[in-house]
């Protein structure tokens, strides 16, 4: 079972007809835009820098409101959609603008709704892991680290600075940010300093490629199965329209039978009429 439907916040289902996973699609926009302003009125309440809002939170309210009913509405199999969506139904519920929660309760269920973060994050995490197993980019990224440790405690060693001065100085020379507020001094340091800067470029052309073929690849992936998409589509229509084909020649074979065979009736019925 995925995680998001055991959670109750799974969205419309990858199995439902293309219109409800459309609908679905575009109500997820909407529901992370509400989310990313839950977030932020919660920030500003708690740094009392915004007093308690009520029309946007019934604002928010409504959005996932009108995505349970909207979605609930096109979808073919309704309980399994409130089934995968039991937490959205406990939250829009809970957070009726019209229930009298106190100010405490109602900053818990306004956080609760920040729950639904999950069902983005899900997805994010999936890309992530695949782009973590191509071309070892995983193991790339540990090694990157034990370099990051071993650079910073050589230039600790070469500069005679603190450990994690080391460690930072490695992490922005390596990622070619460079903030300048620990620099080398010393001829050593400056040549080790020039190989984390080389080191750097190169390590970074990596990851954007890998990054650039993990996009790329989606889209083709994409691509390809929006044409096999097609062909079905295509097969299916080939093959329905072969067989309204084939039951019209029946029909017309049907009629023609009973034309010859009333032809053959009248022909008999006038070869009696003339014997007589």
């Amino acid at each position: 079972m995925r995680i998001n439907a055991l959670l109750g916040v799974a969205g419309v289902n990858p199995t439902e007809n293309r219109q409800a996973r459309r609908i679905g699609r575009a109500f997820e926009y909407l529901v992370l835009i509400a989310l990313f302003v839950v977030f932020a009125q919660l920030l500003m309440l708690y740094s009392h820098q915004l007093d308690d809002a009520n029309w946007l939170t019934n604002l928010v309210w409504l959005v996932f409101f009108l995505e349970l009913v909207v979605n609930l509405y096109f979808v073919n199999n309704r309980v399994l959609y409130l089934k995968e969506n039991w937490l959205n139904i406990a939250i829009v519920v809970a957070a009726f603008p019209w229930w009298e929660w106190g100010s405490d309760w109602a900053t818990i269920i306004r956080s609760l709704r920040l729950v639904l973060f999950i069902r983005f994050f899900t997805g994010f995490f999936s890309d992530l892991v695949q782009i973590m197993g191509r071309n070892r980019f995983g193991q790339i990224l540990v090694v990157f680290a034990f370099i990051i440790i071993a650079a910073g405690g050589l230039f600790a060693f070469l500069e005679d600075r603190t450990f994690h001065e080391g460690i930072w100085y490695a992490l922005v020379t390596i990622t070619t940010v460079g903030y300048g507020d620990v620099v080398p001094v010393s001829d050593e340091g400056r040549i080790f300093g020039m190989v984390l800067i080389l080191f750097g470029v190169v390590f970074f052309s990596l990851v954007t490629a890998n990054i650039s073929a993990f996009l790329i690849g989606s889209e083709q992936r994409q691509l390809e199965r929006d044409i096999l998409n097609y062909m079905k589509q295509t097969d299916q229509r080939l093959a329905a329209q072969q067989e309204r084909n084939q039951k019209h020649v029946e029909h017309i074979v049907k009629h023609m039978s009973d034309e010859i065979s009333e032809l053959k009736k009248e022909i008999k019925a006038l070869k009696n009429d003339l014997n007589r």
